[in-house]
């Protein structure tokens, strides 16, 4: 290394996964907590979806939806974040999800991150049912979103009619 290479500031950006890293190239405009909050949140969105190994059309649409309502996206920007999402998602299914929970600990408050959840349980009971691989994953990410069993139970009360455990055959 020389003498002149100690002034060069090489400002490489950090990316918190592989989703912040897609969206940072198409998202430039939004600021780094809302990239990031988009980059988890879809991600959170498309493991729930995922879990079954299978996203339907109708998780998928409301994955679109919810990122239109909740982060302001148009439609064809949530188009591209969902596609961009489950894309990783199948990529990386074995991945820990925490990784897109921490950084949301530091980001927002507990009414934020029980409001997550509820979208969770949404794109879950979308597609007609609410199985116990979904709820289990839901339950796992709450716990990393640092909220305590009585948030899980609240979320998973606004779906009580789709709950596989709880359908009658």
């Amino acid at each position: 290394m020389g003498f002149f290479d100690l002034f060069i500031h090489n400002e490489k950006k950090e990316f918190i996964n592989k989703i912040h890293q897609k969206l940072s190239q198409d998202f430039s405009h939004l600021s780094d907590n809302k990239l990031v909050i988009l980059a988890c949140l879809s991600g959170l969105l498309a493991r729930v979806a995922y879990v079954d190994f299978n996203v339907s059309k109708e998780e998928s649409d409301h994955i679109e939806s919810s990122l239109i309502n909740c982060m302001k996206l148009t439609a064809d920007e949530a188009k591209i974040v969902t596609d961009i999402a489950v894309d990783e998602m199948k990529e990386l299914y074995g991945l820990d999800s925490r990784i897109y929970c921490t950084p949301l600990n530091s980001l927002l408050d507990i009414d934020t991150r029980y409001m997550i959840l509820e979208l969770l349980f949404a794109v879950a009971a979308s597609d007609g049912n609410v199985d116990n691989e979904e709820a289990n994953e839901i339950s796992y990410i709450a716990k990393s979103l640092l909220l305590e069993k009585k948030y899980f139970l609240a979320a998973q009360a606004g779906v009580k009619d789709f709950l596989g455990v709880l359908k009658k055959e």
